[in-house]
């Protein structure tokens, strides 16, 4: 897929889209299946609104402001996905599970974000923590919206390391998946006026729309370089918000370091490498993720664990030695604490 075949994919009708346009006020049930049965389906048109599946149309299609009763809409994955925001319609008030990155291919999008009106042109860019509320007005054929959906799991194995350096998105990001229930900000970039963004967001979502080999790295690799050209096309913007970040963008530093080195970390070798009393790291981490020393180094060094289990055969006892637990009985209950089963049963998972 090319620029070219990507702009005539994402202006094509989808299949909500359709219903939508010849079904309008007359979506009763009769309708509805009579408009399933005779629409020909082509599941890259369903791809790009991956909020509805094959299985539940009819529910759907029938009531679909159904899915913003509970106000927060789930995402069935673990990584990374783009989707193409549905035209003619209005999204209600909602938040989620993940972050989502909200990019202007053409057009218009009109948003309310925390009870704030905002008007994105082409080419600018929204990022949402899990717990923002937010609206879209209904949009028209020309206004192509891309969501970029990413689960913090998918954030914290992936994509925090290779943004330590990006002090402001990795502060946000930081701050997005230890301040799960407190931390509900935006950052609004004006990127409109960047030549480099909407090539790097073309060719991402080529890679994505049109997988091959080793798609995921590819994906992966751009998100960052996105990332990258975001933070300069925010260098000479005014966001108080966003430049409040930067002030605990030192966290971020601390959290990287205790999972690198969780072995034998402690509350003082950490707080004697970054020239802190131990006191003030404690209650600095405590404030800033409302977790103590002791989970955030438990969850590094079970999320090692994890890594080993599922990618190598050293024996478990071994692997509850490099990840600092000498005993294994403890490795065993604390593991099974957290993932419901224990090591070895975790193990057979990946080999079967």
């Amino acid at each position: 897929m090319n620029s070219f075949e990507l702009n005539a994919f994402l202006h094509e009708y989808t299949f909500f889209e359709k219903f939508l346009l010849s079904c309008k006020n007359n979506n009763n049930i009769q309708v509805v299946k009579s408009f399933i049965q005779d629409t020909f389906f082509d599941k890259n048109l369903l791809k790009k609104t991956p909020l509805m599946d094959e299985a539940h149309l009819e529910d759907f299609l029938i009531n679909p402001k159904k899915q913003f009763e509970a106000k927060i809409i789930p995402i069935p994955t673990e990584g990374i996905m783009f989707s193409c925001h549905p035209r003619f319609v209005e999204v209600f008030e909602h938040h989620h599970n993940y972050i989502e990155m909200v990019y202007v291919y053409s057009g218009e999008c009109h948003q309310i974000v925390n009870g704030t009106n905002i008007t994105m042109k082409k080419g600018e860019v929204c990022i949402l923590d899990t717990n923002v509320l937010h609206s879209i007005e209904t949009v028209s054929e020309n206004d192509i919206i891309i969501n970029c959906l990413m689960s913090k799991k998918h954030l914290d194995d992936i994509l925090m390391d290779r943004l330590s350096g990006n002090n402001l998105l990795s502060s946000f990001f930081i701050r997005a998946l230890y301040h799960s229930n407190d931390f509900n900000d935006y950052i609004l970039f004006n990127s409109g006026e960047s030549e480099k963004l909407p090539k790097l967001m073309d060719d991402v979502l080529c890679e994505y729309f049109d997988r091959s080999l080793c798609s995921d790295e590819v994906i992966n690799s751009y998100m960052i370089i996105i990332f990258s050209e975001l933070l300069r096309a925010f260098e000479n913007q005014t966001n108080s918000e966003s430049l409040n970040l930067l002030k605990n963008a030192s966290i971020t530093d601390i959290i990287l370091y205790i999972q690198n080195n969780c072995q034998d970390a402690t509350l003082t070798s950490v707080a004697d490498h970054f020239h802190f009393h131990p006191n003030y790291l404690s209650a600095a981490i405590k404030k800033f993720t409302s977790n103590n020393f002791t989970f955030i180094l438990q969850e590094a060094k079970l999320k090692k664990a994890c890594f080993l289990l599922k990618n190598s055969n050293i024996p478990v006892i071994e692997v509850a030695s490099n990840v600092g637990y000498e005993n294994t009985n403890f490795f065993y209950k604390i593991f099974k604490k957290y993932y419901g089963c224990n090591p070895t049963e975790y193990r057979k998972k990946f080999l079967t």
